[in-house]
């Protein structure tokens, strides 16, 4: 509990005695003593809520607005209800919810990863690795939050800004050793992040992807640069091997900077070497810095045998351990073992991320790979990573959401193409849009759309796959990844494609696993 006035006493002076037990931006999610926070949105105006708010027993609403001149301003709801107009609220939002959910417990490492793809890979291995070391870790992003091993759905990759810094609150309290955040670039560019104490950054790459939120690349990149730029900032991990984050590197010039890279990029100081690919996974090289306070630090090197598929996925391996080494609060237990050696012997532990180059093998049959690719860089990644341990034909399902950047389509399609023996197209989260014309979008991006096929029911079409293909093909199921629901006409319709690739592949597995009621 807090005085509503000892919340709002950084920005302005209020003489209120009304207690705050909570806030919430959701009216639905209203109890007595909460503060409702009504925030214009990029779909919904919360300040259209306040009336249900009220109702339900919020004590009052914190009410964004543009005028500075309101900034402050105090009126009554027929009710009684204090509503209070706040200048600029949702860029002070995570501030405001700091002050209600403390973040006080400095010995908690706060990871921030952002990038087009690998957010949810390196944060959910990074997870992986602090539990395998006995400690306490948490996440927030795709795939949910919460501690690992007990995530809850979260419904965006960054929460809101008082959900994410309640969360951080109470994983703090539960004495979390490490919490590792997917940020995404909406989250960064609508403040949702301001007041999270991230000491690491970690940048995994730039490919298009929300140019229909942002624009153009130039602005997209922009709002993820923007965590490399916070204050609390120590360390800033980046990926080399990209473009943009050689270029940033460039840019960002600091000793707390530093690169990553699988090519033995010559600024890079964890890097890998003498890579070998084969059924099990990756073996290879790994050199590090002998210390990260000294920038011509000596490297030394380590073996590293990762059972996860992919070059990309070993890229995400590399930031992971590195953004733990460089944050420095965890130790080796035994005091003559250096701390990366000892992450190292955890690396075989690892197992595939949910719907991340997730692997479901059959007897006779083709391999199936269920993966969240749903760009066109993710996909030409995703491809030449199977191709690797590809023996036969690569095969790639995929499709395209509606109400999305419509010039990615013919993109996806090029890249599918491209890298790829044979292409299915098929369809994703249709949404509003009529899947038969997305699908259209996507064929017109093809070289050769007379070599594709082509089938709008998206398990009719894994099915035909998986008949056609042969032992030793394998077969890419791109887009869905760990997803459980297709949205089709403003409804999500159950869908689990790795419980589907499951029942493929194993036919005594449950087929009540999957739902088909849909595309």
């Amino acid at each position: 509990m807090m005085l509503l006035s000892d919340l709002l006493a950084p920005w302005f002076h209020y003489a209120g005695r009304e207690s705050v037990s909570s806030m919430t931006l959701d009216s639905r999610e209203v109890s007595q003593g909460c503060l409702f926070v009504a925030l214009p949105g990029h779909q919904v105006d919360g300040r259209k809520f306040i009336n249900k708010a009220v109702e339900a027993g919020a004590l009052g609403a914190l009410i964004h607005t543009d005028n500075p001149d309101e900034h402050g301003q105090v009126n009554y709801h027929d009710s009684g209800a204090v509503l209070v107009s706040f200048f600029q609220l949702s860029r002070q939002l995570s501030a405001v919810a700091a002050q209600l959910y403390p973040l006080f417990n400095a010995d908690m490492a706060i990871i921030g990863v952002t990038g087009t793809n690998g957010k949810t890979s390196v944060s959910q291995l990074i997870a992986q690795l602090v539990t395998l070391k006995q400690q306490k870790a948490a996440v927030m992003g795709t795939l949910g939050n919460g501690v690992w091993g007990s995530l809850i759905d979260s419904g965006n990759t960054t929460a809101d800004a008082i959900t994410l810094v309640r969360q951080l609150h109470e994983f703090q309290q539960q004495n979390v050793n490490t919490c590792a955040i997917e940020v995404s670039s909406h989250g960064l560019v609508q403040g949702r992040v301001e007041a999270v104490p991230f000491s690491t950054a970690v940048f995994t790459n730039l490919s298009r992807d929300h140019l229909d939120y942002h624009g153009d690349m130039d602005a997209y990149g922009a709002a993820k640069k923007r965590l490399f730029t916070f204050s609390c900032i120590k360390n800033g991990l980046l990926n080399l091997d990209d473009a943009v984050g050689e270029r940033w590197f460039d840019e960002l010039k600091s000793a707390s900077m530093f690169g990553f890279s699988l090519n033995k990029h010559p600024l890079a100081c964890f890097y890998t070497d003498n890579m070998h690919f084969n059924d099990a996974g990756v073996t290879c090289d790994f050199y590090y810095p002998a210390d990260i306070h000294h920038q011509d630090s000596p490297l030394l090197k380590g073996q590293l045998s990762s059972p996860l598929l992919g070059d990309f996925n070993l890229s995400n391996l590399v930031a992971a351990l590195g953004a733990l080494y460089l944050q420095g609060t965890l130790t080796a237990q035994d005091s003559s073992v250096n701390l990366m050696d000892e992450l190292l012997t955890l690396v075989p532990h690892l197992t595939p991320v949910a719907g991340r180059m997730e692997r479901f093998n059959q007897a006779n049959g083709p391999t199936l790979v269920v993966d969240y690719a749903h760009t066109p860089d993710a996909i030409e990644h995703a491809l030449k990573a199977l191709r690797i341990h590809c023996q036969g034909t690569l095969w790639c399902v995929f499709g395209c959401g509606g109400d999305r950047d419509t010039g990615k389509r013919p993109l996806m399609a090029q890249a599918a193409e491209k890298f790829a023996d044979k292409v299915m197209v098929t369809s994703d989260n249709a949404r509003s849009e009529k899947p038969m014309s997305i699908i259209n979008d996507v064929v017109a991006g093809l070289t050769h759309p007379e070599l594709a096929l082509t089938q709008i029911d998206r398990v009719e079409a894994i099915k035909a796959v998986t008949k056609l293909a042969k032992a030793g093909d394998i077969v890419l199921l791109a887009g869905k990844g760990h997803e459980t629901y297709q949205e089709v006409a403003g409804s999500k319709i159950d869908y689990d494609e790795r419980a589907l690739a499951m029942m493929l592949t194993s036919p005594d597995a449950e087929q009540s696993l999957v739902k088909t009621g849909g595309i």
